[in-house]
């Protein structure tokens, strides 16, 4: 099997919509393990990091960063339990984007693209939504999630570490590629001269994603083949 392209997906906006499932999830768990959500209400999410997140917001809220740093695998698994229990609920439609899971099968089944993901979500975070959804976990055999760093633009090269090491491929410049809905997801990999590709089923408005200059963007995923020949363009 000879990989030409590294395919690494955003998750909230890109895959799925979460519909604030995990914006609840994460309000109850800072409620339990720091005693405050308080600084999450006006808190935009997008394109940042879980660590990221935790360490701006409990920072604003008195913490230093040894303890949230102590709290952070706590923090993470109060998440994971609020979200598993906010799902049973049923309140929240948190659901795949348009066109996504036949973009993902439809690649899933070439020889020559390796799938990842690269996503703000921790890692059990990131499980339980694309499972929630629907996906098969196990297409997505590299990654890099939001407890690595609190810089997202630390995360594609870990990605790329792990598909290297995995299948014993190189990947460089365009044939690693970035799906997301965000500018943080167009700008990430640029470091490694990666090939951005932006959809605008998220959380930024055509014109803000088409101001940062992607390689490619799309309303949605609907017309997998387009998708798919920008990936291989």
């Amino acid at each position: 099997m000879t990989y030409t392209r590294l395919v690494l997906f955003d998750i909230d906006g890109t895959l799925l919509w979460p519909d604030g499932i995990g914006r609840e999830a994460m309000r109850q768990a800072f409620d339990e393990v720091f005693g405050t959500s308080e600084p999450l209400t006006s808190y935009k999410f997008s394109g940042q990091t879980d660590r990221d997140t935790v360490m701006v917001l409990m920072g604003k809220a008195g913490f230093t960063k040894e303890v949230i740093d102590q709290r952070f695998d706590r923090l993470t698994e109060a998440t994971c339990q609020a979200f598993t229990r906010l799902l049973d609920t049923k309140k929240h439609n948190i659901r795949p984007c348009t066109g996504a899971p036949e973009l993902v099968a439809a690649l899933a089944a070439r020889d020559d693209v390796l799938l990842g993901l690269v996503t703000g979500n921790v890692r059990p975070l990131a499980d339980l939504k694309l499972k929630a959804t629907g996906y098969d976990t196990s297409l997505f055999r590299v990654g890099a999630f939001g407890e690595a760093s609190e810089a997202r633009a630390d995360l594609p090269p870990l990605a790329l570490a792990e598909a290297v090491k995995l299948s014993g491929a190189s990947f460089a410049g365009k044939q690693i590629v970035i799906l997301g809905d965000t500018p943080a997801d167009i700008t990430c990999g640029r470091g490694l001269g990666a090939r951005s590709i932006s959809v605008a089923t998220g959380f930024a408005a055509a014109d803000d994603l088409r101001s940062h200059n992607p390689d490619h963007l799309f309303a949605d995923f609907t017309d997998a083949q387009a998708v798919i020949d920008a990936i291989m363009a």
